[in-house]
């Protein structure tokens, strides 16, 4: 049986088209599973009455608080794994939008033998029709982002639509002892997932025939604003630390530096000072942390170190950037990359 899960916050239309369009497209062995992370009591009140609607295919789970996206996809997580029938995960933000079949060609690319236990899919853009993701890039400049060209090199799913099998989830949860990162809270948490999955020996592959539309940053205003900014660049430091191998970080070092001093140029023309340094403030707070954790991720490594770079897309970033970060120095108004899913 497959599980869809849909966090909730403050996007109570957008969950909703989003049920309906699941509902009309959902393969019988499928139930869906909404959790309300602390919204208004007119977006709980307004997914209620539709979940009540169709009860037996939707179910609704309601938090007091907004525990953050990571959290609540491991509430979800958690409530579903304990339905022994439940054998496969597919993690989907409220802001999506699928108008045809995008589960059987993922579903169709899980393989037991080869550990493939992680399917990204094909994400476009609502307004646009422009590709969103195709899964998570990682870059020679340590960040990872939208992977929008195939030849990029797949990490593994985005959060925003992710096909994860139980095998995989109980593998992480025995051996790490956790799911997504909840100190995270959002954004870079599904780097993190992917990259521990990579290195317990699994495996992601692309579904190019499973299309799904996507607004994007609906529930955190938007992709250009300072919680995006803060939790977006805190969260890629504390993977790095947490995951990646000491080698490779050191031979990124010069690229690491590049990419740092290029975020502080271009938000200090954006009037951005106080929450840059209250990230780095506050990564660093959190290294010790992140060092516990690494302990835990290196000593339960099954593949050798040297594998890692086979995961990284040889370029310094996504197409574009320095050309964007440059221009914005000596523009009267910055210009904003609506689909930079750190928005660095």
């Amino acid at each position: 049986m497959l599980a869809v899960l849909i966090v909730n916050y403050r996007t109570a239309e957008a969950t909703l088209a989003c049920v309906r369009a699941l509902l009309a497209v959902k393969p019988e062995d499928c139930r869906i599973v909404v959790l309300d992370n602390g919204s208004s009591a007119d977006d709980v009140a307004r997914l209620q009455t539709a979940t009540d609607l169709h009860a037996g295919a939707v179910e609704l789970i309601l938090s007091a608080t907004n525990v953050g996206f990571a959290a609540g996809c491991n509430r979800l997580i958690a409530h579903v794994l304990a339905d022994a029938r439940v054998d496969t995960v597919l993690l989907l933000n409220s802001d999506t939008y699928p108008d045809r079949d995008f589960i059987t060609p993922m579903r169709r690319l899980l393989d037991r033998d080869t550990h493939t236990d992680m399917v990204a899919a094909r994400m476009l853009r609502t307004s646009d029709e422009g590709i969103d993701s195709l899964g998570i890039a990682l870059f020679r400049s340590t960040l990872a982002s939208n992977r929008k060209d195939e030849a990029q090199i797949l990490l593994g799913p985005s959060g925003g639509c992710a096909l994860l099998t139980r095998r995989l989830l109980e593998d992480l949860l025995s051996t790490h002892g956790e799911w997504f990162d909840e100190s995270f809270f959002c954004y870079a948490e599904d780097t993190d997932l992917a990259v521990r999955s990579r290195w317990l020996g699994y495996r992601a592959a692309y579904a190019p025939d499973a299309t799904i539309r996507h607004s994007g940053s609906l529930s955190s205003g938007g992709p250009d604003n300072d919680f995006v900014l803060y939790h977006g660049i805190r969260n890629s430091l504390w993977w790095l630390v947490k995951d990646a191998p000491t080698g490779w970080l050191i031979h990124s070092l010069p690229w690491f530096i590049a990419l740092h001093m290029a975020i502080w140029l271009r938000h200090l023309r954006r009037g951005r000072a106080r929450v840059l340094w209250r990230l780095y403030r506050d990564a660093i707070a959190g290294i010790p942390a992140m060092r516990r954790k690494r302990a835990i991720v290196r000593a339960s490594r099954r593949v050798p170190a040297r594998e890692f770079g086979q995961w990284v897309t040889p370029t310094f970033y996504e197409r574009g950037y320095l050309r964007r970060a440059w221009s914005e120095l000596w523009r009267g108004a910055p210009q904003v990359n609506p689909n930079n899913r750190n928005d660095a």
